[in-house]
């Protein structure tokens, strides 16, 4: 394998391991009150391990943050990279925080942020996206893909 499909492949998991966490609602500790099976994945593997959702969330920032470290050390992605896809986690982490705080105030509610976000419902409830293939989650949840 060339360096350079090296450094590609560490991108592109760093990417698959952003997207699996990306549009987790933090507070949601409860099975049952997650409503995306991402969210109800993460809310049983935190009960599992007796945590927090944000608590496993920044355990995992935390993980990618380091895991970027060790790739640039290693000669794998550059340090401009690593800067990149660490910025990215950090604005992921302060949307996070804007809208547990609109949603505590009351500004907005979780299924109004699943809409923003095109989680609701199946196609026509995603603001006419297109349906999407069957991914991890479903799979995991046996669902029917769309």
């Amino acid at each position: 394998m060339t360096r350079r499909t090296k450094v590609w492949l560490a991108v592109l998991l760093a990417a698959v391991a952003a997207a699996t966490v990306a549009f987790v609602v933090v507070g949601e500790t409860s099975t049952e009150a997650a409503s995306s099976p991402r969210e109800r994945f993460l809310a049983k593997v935190a009960t599992e391990l007796g945590v927090k959702v944000e608590d496993l969330v920044a355990a995992f920032d935390k993980a990618r943050l380091e895991m970027m470290d060790e790739a640039v050390a290693a000669g794998r992605i550059t340090e401009e990279q690593a800067q990149a896809m660490k910025e990215r986690i950090e604005s992921r982490q302060a949307l996070r925080a804007v809208f547990e705080q609109a949603i505590r105030d009351g500004k907005i509610t979780r299924d109004q942020l699943a809409l923003l976000r095109g989680r609701a419902g199946g196609p026509a409830g995603r603001l006419g996206a297109m349906p999407r293939a069957c991914g991890f989650f479903e799979r995991m949840a046996m669902r029917k893909c769309r």
